[in-house]
């Protein structure tokens, strides 16, 4: 496979996390935190064309809809805008901070919002909170949920030591109440593909039968040692699936790992360090990194962080863009190590682009500049169509995998010509 990678543009955020978003009806709408507002950008220029103002800081992604937009902010807030910008209504179900990267839809008249310390559903339109979990957490919090339309479950990962995965009804019922082998990861949600749910946690991949919630299998990738310390191998955030049922997860120190989703069976690893793109010197696990997995390839930015001006390859500043084949681990593009490390977000596909947010401070928690880069990925090698196809924050129905067809294309049928009655030359 042949690419051509184009950064085409990069939207300056300030100081400050520039955190994902989603596409919808032709447009991307981001999330730079710190300017306490949700942006609606034009995915071909870059090019911010409306603002929608919150409350607090925004640390994840608004649900948009054909007419609305739904985010949530610190303070607990929920907000509801048109698409012109006007607010419509807002709500705060008294959960404290929301620091999850998303909220999403649910039974289709519904927004679940996640907070460290509950979860609530609440009714899209008006804002009424239907129903509220309160918990209490016991480990790092800020995971996600994730609506199942073919059960019609609301999947659930709690920062707690028992029952960390829940399934709720309509109605707020508690379906299903599973243990997990470790606590689940920050900012992860159950991801489903076919028949199976998978849960990421701090030291182990987990995957649960959709259907009847039994567990399948488990493994553990233990700790490694990495800024100086022992961490526990998959801490950070959710990982990829993709189409065909393969799950990739990297762990703190930069280590990929590609298995089956059925059994758990390795395919393939790819280490960093050992290729010299990842250092245990940095601080900032590369778990925290988004990645995106579509059309036969897994693209992700590097998160090595030493502070800019440092005697090392490895700073804040010299990242570098990275495409594998995902069926079997190839490297297939490596950038220059021009771009500064990925923010804990997942890449936003959208006709034939990927736009990753950058993350602000160092080792040293030194501050910098940020921004949002997009890049334009082409294949070379054979004629395609790229879709324009939604990525909307489904949780786990859409997460990693995103939709096929919207990065690369999807391939031409070559037309036969017929030679009959054709003069010979």
């Amino acid at each position: 496979m042949r690419l051509e990678v184009e950064r085409v543009w990069r939207l300056e955020v300030g100081t400050g996390p520039a955190e994902h978003g989603v596409y919808k009806d032709g447009y991307i709408y981001l999330a730079p935190t710190f300017r306490d507002e949700f942006w609606k950008v034009d995915p071909e220029k870059g090019e911010v064309l409306r603002t929608f103002k919150m409350p607090g800081h925004v640390w994840g992604a608004p649900w948009v809809d054909e007419t609305d937009v739904y985010g949530a902010s610190t303070g607990g807030h929920i907000v509801k805008f048109r698409l012109d910008g006007n607010i419509l209504w807002k709500a705060n179900p008294g959960l404290g901070d929301f620091t999850s990267e998303a909220v999403t839809e649910a039974w289709d008249r519904c927004i679940a919002v996640q907070f460290p310390r509950g979860v609530a559903l609440l009714d899209k339109s008006d804002g009424e909170v239907l129903w509220c979990d309160e918990w209490s957490p016991e480990a790092q919090a800020g995971q996600e949920p994730t609506f199942d339309p073919e059960t019609n479950l609301l999947w659930v990962c709690k920062p707690l030591k028992k029952n960390g995965l829940v399934a709720y009804s309509l109605e707020g019922r508690k379906i299903l109440l599973k243990d997990l082998p470790s606590p689940s990861t920050t900012y992860v949600c159950p991801q489903i593909w076919t028949g199976y749910v998978l849960v990421i946690c701090r030291r182990h991949i987990t995957v649960f039968d959709r259907g009847s919630g039994r567990l399948l299998w488990s493994r553990d990738f233990s700790t490694v040692t990495y800024g100086g310390k022992d961490e526990d191998s998959l801490r950070g955030g959710p990982r990829v699936i993709t189409s065909d049922g393969k799950v990739i997860v990297w762990t703190a120190d930069g280590t990929f790992h590609c298995v089956n989703m059925k059994n758990g069976d390795p395919l393939w690893t790819l280490d960093f360090q050992r290729l010299g793109y990842a250092s245990k010197e940095c601080t900032d696990p590369w778990g925290y990194a988004g990645g995106a997995a579509v059309d036969g390839v897994f693209i992700i930015l590097g998160r090595n962080n030493l502070p800019k001006g440092s005697n090392s390859s490895f700073t804040i500043d010299k990242n570098r863009l990275f495409i594998i084949d995902y069926k079997t681990g190839e490297l297939i593009y490596v950038s220059e190590p021009i771009y500064q490390m990925a923010c804990c977000c997942k890449p936003i596909v959208a006709r034939g682009r990927v736009v990753i947010g950058s993350w602000h401070k160092d080792s040293k928690e030194q501050t910098y500049s940020n921004y949002y880069n997009c890049w334009k990925v082409d294949a070379v090698d054979k004629a395609r169509k790229v879709l324009d196809r939604d990525y909307l924050w489904l949780g786990g129905l859409h997460h990693g995998g995103h939709s096929t067809g919207c990065l690369l294309g999807v391939q031409l049928k070559q037309k036969s010509v017929s030679l009959k009655n054709t003069p010979l030359i």
